[in-house]
């Protein structure tokens, strides 16, 4: 069996890594399958560096499957603070973002974070950071990949 090398490793790293990120299913598989690679004796560095993730990682899933049992590997319920921007907000400003700034009275022609960031505050109301209406837009951008009205 021929190995890969350095770049096919770690293009096949990369691809493994998105479709670990797909769904729950697939993270939870995912640190199964590492948990049991340390339990029959890898040891959490070589588990964390063939799948690229962080020693304490691989740590940290081994000492929930000791607490929890096979349930502490599952995705827990996010607990953080809810977002500012709602969901119909959202629906909002997808359209907002598919228009030109200039067609909305801007007299910019392209959508940045801080431009982004007076809008929601003109328009919604709502007080966001530079870096998080930085985040949005690439969020919403992703999210219009077809490509319509894009200017």
């Amino acid at each position: 069996m021929q190995k890969f090398d350095s770049i096919h490793a770690r293009e096949f790293q990369s691809s493994l890594k998105n479709q670990i990120k797909l769904n729950a299913a697939n993270r939870f598989i995912h640190r199964l399958h590492c948990v049991q690679l340390v339990e029959q004796g890898c040891s959490c560095q070589q588990v964390a560096q063939w799948f690229g993730e962080h020693v304490r990682t691989i740590q940290r899933w081994v000492k929930y499957t000791h607490d929890y049992g096979i349930e502490g590997l599952k995705d827990e319920q996010k607990l953080g603070r809810p977002n500012t921007v709602r969901d119909d907000q959202k629906k909002w400003l997808q359209q907002d973002i598919s228009q030109c700034p200039n067609e909305l009275g801007y007299p910019q022609k392209k959508w940045s974070g801080s431009l982004l960031q007076v809008h929601l505050r003109q328009h919604y109301h709502v007080e966001l950071g530079l870096r998080q209406c930085q985040r949005l837009l690439n969020e919403l951008k992703q999210q219009a990949v077809d490509g319509q009205g894009q200017c």
